[in-house]
């Protein structure tokens, strides 16, 4: 079992299985009970709130695998962003300001009615963000590029929780830009599947995040316990150890 979890498709399975899970069971739902809105029922939202409770614990679990290490720094921008993922889905951009409720988007920014101090506090918390994720990206590309191409577990881990949260994008954009490209309104089957598809996609990640610490705690695990193995047996085989055996 743990052969398959530490496997680099593992990640990229688990968000197909649990893709096709949403949409079996929000189709269930909405044929017999006629639901659409999936995030006006809350189902959605709790589920991604339970799943950054479970990467939290998870988190509060494998601390000491960072913890007084090299890799601490790089342990805290992942907590950072997590907590930045955490508040963003709590609603930080309607905190932000009193104004606006896009606190967060280029149109608050560009609108001349929004006070300029409220401008000046959400583009250092989105610097931060950004700081944060160049911080990672600058520090870890190379090592993670060679080893996706040498198709190593933890940056596949990382490619299939990026490509899910620009999926999820493009999936709560498309039907307001297509609407203002076209004149026209997509269908509601459509709209319904891209709902699913961004909101299924949020409560996923959170959880795609804890499978990437868990993995590489296992990896790390098993890497201690090799160089561990490889000492004794140095060990056992000096002079003084040959000699030793004999008596």
């Amino acid at each position: 079992m743990k052969k398959f979890f530490l496997n680099p498709l593992f990640a990229t399975f688990f968000t197909l299985l649990m893709a096709v899970l949403y949409y079996t069971i929000c189709y269930v739902f909405r044929f017999k009970y006629g639901i659409f809105d999936i995030e006006e029922i809350g189902a959605s939202e709790a589920l991604t709130y339970l799943f950054y409770g479970f990467a939290a614990g998870v988190v509060l679990c494998l601390y000491k695998d960072y913890w007084h290490t090299p890799r601490q720094t790089t342990f805290f921008a992942l907590c950072f962003l997590w907590l930045a993922a955490l508040l963003r889905e709590m609603g930080i951009q309607h905190w932000l300001t009193q104004h606006d409720s896009t606190a967060i988007k280029i149109r608050f920014f560009t609108n001349p009615n929004n006070p300029f101090y409220e401008k000046v506090i959400s583009a250092l918390v989105i610097l931060t963000v950004v700081g944060v994720i160049l911080y990672l990206t600058i520090k870890h590309f190379k090592q993670n590029f060679i080893e996706f191409i040498h198709f190593k577990t933890i940056p596949w881990t990382i490619a299939a929780f990026a490509g899910l949260g620009f999926i999820t994008q493009i999936a709560d954009r498309f039907p307001a830009n297509y609407a203002k490209a076209t004149g026209e309104h997509l269908g509601e089957p459509i709209r319904f599947a891209l709902k699913i598809l961004e909101e299924g996609g949020e409560s996923v990640l959170p959880l795609l995040f804890a499978i990437g610490l868990l993995q590489y705690h296992f990896i790390l695990r098993k890497k201690i316990c090799q160089n561990d193995d490889v000492s004794t047996s140095i060990a056992q085989d000096t002079p003084e150890s040959k000699t030793n055996k004999y008596y």
